[in-house]
């Protein structure tokens, strides 16, 4: 894929939580929501909408053992692509059958469908091509290797401050 298709997305050190706690799923999107809100990616009230879509539709989110891809469809209270990263060593549990406990949640938003899907994909690409992804994101100790790894593993979007 070449440069100018890479999808923008903004992506930093301070949208990056590390060695979080929670004791629902619900508030581990809230946290994943909040530094999205805290970035100027979204307004506040995204949190919300993440929490509902899970609400309505059940953990479909948790998308590989112990990764959580928290996203909304774009509407008015997102302000530009953003990516937020979260990581929980003691795991939450989202109550999916088969991936709980969910070690690293991985925020979105995204202003339009059709980088909607291109994130969702580049990061689901990302996963299969390395397995120990989300193992390696959940071990970070600093915020910047996080950054780091997630931005050596999704070329095919742009992470930038």
């Amino acid at each position: 894929m070449s440069s100018d298709k890479r999808i923008q997305v903004h992506f930093d050190e301070q949208l990056v939580r590390l060695g979080s706690r929670a004791n629902t799923w619900q508030e581990a999107v809230t946290q994943s929501g909040d530094l999205l809100v805290q970035a100027g990616c979204a307004r506040q009230g995204y949190q919300r909408r993440l929490i509902n879509v899970i609400d309505r539709f059940g953990p479909y989110m948790v998308i590989a053992p112990n990764l959580a891809l928290v996203h909304a469809q774009p509407g008015p209270d997102v302000v530009r692509n953003g990516l937020s990263a979260v990581t929980f060593p003691d795991g939450v549990n989202f109550e999916h059958p088969h991936f709980d406990p969910v070690g690293l949640v991985v925020g979105i938003t995204t202003t339009n469908s059709a980088q909607h899907l291109g994130v969702i994909a580049g990061v689901a690409t990302a996963l299969e091509n390395n397995p120990d992804l989300v193992v390696s994101a959940v071990r970070s100790s600093q915020p910047q290797d996080l950054v780091a790894l997630l931005r050596a593993e999704l070329p095919m979007l742009e992470l930038h401050h």
